[in-house]
């Protein structure tokens, strides 16, 4: 004889798991790495700072509130970088053709501070300080991760050698 009774039976064919509080709680394997992937491939491709910081912070919280951490941390790091490097390029590339000392730029001349992304850097910089000490503390290491202050070098550097500042 045969129930009528329909079993709870668990899903085994999920991609994601959701909560209306959480958002993602979890993700397949196969899917967070596809999303990385994609991901990565559109932030290296990106030539705004602004840009590369706010979809770098975005992608790498959905991760980890994915379970995927790592995948996050890689992520941010090289976002991250990347940043950096197209920083640099755009302020070098402005020193180069826009320099204020001469008098047939100055219509172009902006201070240092409103041109460089620094505070896009630098907060992307802590969000990975954060996430990297926290996986640190889980795994029992006492490790600290030093990305604001490597930010915050470059940055210092990257006006020295543009301004030939000694």
């Amino acid at each position: 004889m045969r129930s009528n009774r329909i079993h709870d039976r668990r899903k085994v064919n999920c991609l994601c798991r959701c909560t209306p509080q959480s958002g993602i709680v979890a993700l397949n394997p196969t899917l967070a790495q596809a999303l990385f992937d994609e991901r990565m491939r559109r932030l290296l491709s990106s030539t705004n700072p602004g840009e590369i910081c706010a979809y770098a912070l975005r992608t790498g919280e959905l991760l980890e509130a994915a379970g995927r951490p790592l995948l996050a941390l890689r992520l941010m790091h090289v976002a991250l970088n990347h940043l950096l490097s197209v920083d640099a390029d755009i302020q070098e590339d402005y020193a180069a053709n826009h320099h204020w000392p001469r008098p047939e730029y100055s219509q172009w001349y902006e201070p240092w501070s409103w041109r460089v992304s620094d505070a896009d850097a630098r907060s992307l910089a802590e969000r990975i300080d954060e996430l990297s000490n926290r996986l640190a503390r889980e795994l029992g290491h006492d490790a600290r991760s030093h990305q604001r202050q490597r930010v915050r070098d470059f940055y210092e550097e990257l006006f020295s050698d543009i301004y030939e500042v000694s």
